[in-house]
């Protein structure tokens, strides 16, 4: 019999001993398992503005971890040997217990976990475990995916996920010709998320040689609508299997001006060298040095989450 895996938007059909097209979720003994469960590719302590989040608990550490497998296939792919089927037998998995997560995070002065590296959907179940533990001991939980969340997936996830990073990659054809996915069920996330309690950030890494300037245009409209507050615009560098050559400071600068003009209030750059400091979007004033900077901290106290030149609400979590 034929079981239908519901982790995310593709909804593959599988038979027994068949896997999904993560090559992480398989028909076994009439029931539907993660494969490896627990066996971890990735275990780290990382910035939590690596995620990237700027607007969440800034400053301080996340304890982030990852599973192997992914449900697209980018040929841009910037973490391929953790998620594409391919590179699966080349790592070493060790098995970490859900529990010891917290205790691992407690004793590292993390006041956050986060499920990132490669795509944390396709090891959903180990990941609500950890999240479960994890709320169990009042840290805070990070997940950093792609969106392609299938209708169950957003009922489960987001009463145990903090603070979301969704990717959104392009447009509709950009999707198809380089992601093997779709662009439909991420825009439904973020339609989710936007109007449930989690905090949301979004990264699009800009190609130059694939998206316009018009491009930026469009989707800024269409996140701004669906009420993203923050976007991270990060440079493209050849990587997997993609040899285009790398985004130009100058055009991401055009691409920052760009979304700059839109709705969203928080606009950055990513893997650049152009500033990045937080400014109340009411009356200008620096709230947050430049994180490229190496004495970036607050230069205005943010805890309240409100400006205190204005008393505008900025948006985010600034206190564990």
């Amino acid at each position: 019999m034929r079981l239908q895996c519901d982790f995310c938007y593709h909804h593959c059909r599988l038979d027994e001993g068949e896997r999904g097209l993560c090559s992480v979720r398989e028909q076994k003994g009439g029931v539907l398992v993660t494969r490896s469960y627990g066996e971890l590719v990735a275990l780290a302590v990382d910035p939590v503005e690596k995620k990237p989040l700027y607007h969440f608990l800034p400053f301080t550490k996340t304890l982030s971890l990852a599973m192997f497998g992914c449900n697209l296939s980018c040929a841009f792919c910037q973490n391929h040997q953790i998620s594409q089927a391919g590179y699966e037998d080349g790592h070493v998995h060790r098995y970490v217990d859900a529990k010891a997560i917290p205790l691992s995070a407690n004793e590292m002065s993390c006041p956050s976990v986060s499920f990132t590296y490669s795509e944390p959907l396709v090891w959903q179940d180990y990941l609500m475990e950890v999240a479960t533990a994890c709320k169990e001991a009042s840290l805070a939980t990070i997940m950093v995916t792609n969106g392609t969340f299938s209708e169950q997936a957003l009922i489960r996830l987001p009463p145990l996920i903090d603070a979301f990073n969704i990717d959104v990659k392009g447009d509709e054809p950009f999707y198809k010709s380089m992601c093997n996915g779709s662009l439909k069920p991420v825009l439904r996330g973020l339609e989710v998320l936007a109007r449930s309690s989690a905090h949301v950030e979004v990264t699009t890494m800009v190609m130059e040689s694939r998206h316009t300037l018009e491009d930026i245009r469009t989707l800024a409209k269409r996140l701004g609508n669906l009420g993203v507050q923050v976007w991270h615009l990060s440079r493209y560098f050849p990587r997997y299997r993609c040899t285009d050559p790398p985004t130009s400071e100058a055009f991401l600068q055009e691409a920052l001006s760009v979304a700059s003009l839109s709705s969203i209030p928080y606009v950055y750059a990513g893997n650049s060298s152009l500033g990045q400091g937080t400014y109340c979007p009411s009356c200008h004033t620096l709230l947050i040095e430049d994180r490229m900077a190496g004495n970036a901290g607050y230069a205005k106290p943010l805890d309240g989450g409100v400006c205190p030149q204005c008393g505008a609400a900025i948006y985010g979590r600034f206190k564990a």
